[in-house]
């Protein structure tokens, strides 16, 4: 065999080529090297596993047991902090506003009856829900904790009949040895769908489902955790903090004195007639935020000193912060929580939100309706398909309309139509004319019918 780096020093030859060229022998090669790796404990099957999971995973009962939140935690936030619950609801209306079809393939042939059972399907997947409310189920648990669950129910022949929302928070993945979601393998000719999920139901797990029997789709998994990252897990610490700073607005208005302040009292009050003073004070503004709001008479010697500790602030600059970072978190513009700007940064910051967080999201959907329909329903030949009809201001359209009539582009009442309203019979509607600094010129031999 050519020795690689003939005529070169030692130090330029790999260290898989020093081991094989001085066997091993200790060298200037070996000096303060670095050694040959500890051979390998684990058997060679271990090759491929995904992630270090805890040993005995599988027997845990309890769903994110390892992990830092609990499903419990993550919904409690989102319900409790009502810029989070706005946050979230926004989104959900921004998916309904969209509406969908069932098409072919692109150079597919279908039959229109086809097309016609799968639109049947998906307008009310569960049996009991339009779209729209079937969705935004699935979108809570998405956004919330990032495990949205389907149950698949089918009929005796395996043909599936509804598409069941299930709480994800009763959902706790089986691993494979190799930390993986078990999938279906052949065995004597037949497919064996493995235990991949468990309902945990009181505390017990209560139903065993495979792949075949759950669709069970994390939007942002991990390669390091068994469960999805939502985007209230993403913000807790800030929602922690905007929830304390909500509960301090409420208190306001609730508890304690207003405003906070130290009031000194007369030197020879012992401490125990302060406690009763300070008693009978809080007890007289207790239950009655308006009480506060008025005039109070004290003894002059109580009035005479009086230090406001702290300045009453509903609303500052932190308070957009945190507006910020949690409309971030779900890529909505935080233009309704800010101070005012222009209506061209409102657009701005408006199309940079639907960009970067409701189409990956409207992507996420069609991927499972695809997988819905191609593989559950048989439907290998269609897609869903969102239709992406832009929403135009009405002011913003009105002043392109006339901008059109008056260049001679269209007459008006094409323009009445496109709006929705009527123009009176007038031969000059349909006529094509240009607006100069004289009046209005007709195009000569120009007419333009409506329609």
């Amino acid at each position: 065999m050519t020795e690689r780096g003939a005529g070169l020093p030692r130090w330029s030859l790999s260290p898989v080529e020093i081991s094989a060229r001085f066997g091993g022998v200790a060298g200037a090669a070996d000096w303060f090297g670095p050694s040959t790796p500890q051979a390998p404990s684990a058997p060679a099957d271990v090759a491929g596993r995904q992630w270090d999971f805890p040993s005995g995973f599988n027997l845990n009962v309890t769903a994110r047991s390892y992990e830092a939140f609990s499903f419990a935690d993550l919904r409690l936030l989102a319900d409790a902090y009502d810029l989070l619950r706005l946050v979230i609801e926004t989104r959900k209306d921004q998916i309904e506003r969209m509406t969908w079809t069932i098409r072919p393939k692109s150079g597919a042939t279908v039959e229109a009856s086809a097309i016609a059972r799968v639109e049947k399907f998906m307008s009310c997947p569960d049996g009991a829900h339009d779209f729209c409310a079937w969705m935004r189920m699935i979108l809570e648990d998405l956004f919330v904790i990032d495990a949205p669950a389907l149950w698949c129910e089918r009929d005796r022949a395996g043909a599936l009949l509804a598409l069941h929302p299930l709480d994800g928070a009763t959902i706790k993945p089986v691993l494979d040895a190799w930390g993986r979601t078990p999938r279906a393998f052949a065995q004597n000719g037949r497919l064996v769908y493995p235990v991949a999920y468990q309902q945990i139901l009181k505390g017990t797990p209560a139903v065993n489902y495979s792949e075949r029997d759950l669709l069970y789709r994390p939007r942002n998994a991990r390669a390091h955790r068994a469960y999805g990252y939502s985007p209230v897990e993403q913000v807790m610490a800030t929602v922690n903090i905007g929830l304390k700073r909500q509960l301090s607005q409420l208190s306001y208005y609730s508890e304690g004195n207003i405003p906070e302040s130290l009031i000194g009292v007369p030197d020879a009050w012992t401490p125990d007639q302060i406690k009763n003073f300070q008693d009978y004070w809080d007890l007289y503004f207790t239950g009655d935020s308006a009480r506060r709001r008025r005039a109070k008479f004290v003894p002059g010697g109580v009035a005479k000193t009086f230090i406001q500790t702290k300045e009453p602030e509903l609303k500052n600059a932190f308070d957009e912060w945190i507006a910020r970072v949690v409309c971030f978190a779900f890529s909505i513009s935080p233009q309704p929580f800010v101070n005012q700007m222009n209506r061209a940064t409102g657009e701005t910051q408006k199309e940079s939100a639907d960009q970067e967080g409701l189409l990956p999201i409207l992507n996420w959907i069609k991927r499972l309706c695809d997988h819905v329909i191609q593989n559950l329903l048989g439907a290998t030949e269609l897609e869903f398909s969102w239709r992406h009809e832009p929403v135009i201001d009405p002011t913003v359209q009105r002043e392109n309309l006339v901008a059109y009539v008056s260049a001679g582009m269209m007459t008006r009442r094409r323009a009445a139509e496109i709006m929705g309203e009527t123009v009176p019979d007038d031969p000059m509607a349909d006529v094509l004319t240009v607006t100069t600094g004289q009046g209005v010129a007709r195009l000569s031999g120009s007419t333009q019918k409506s329609g």
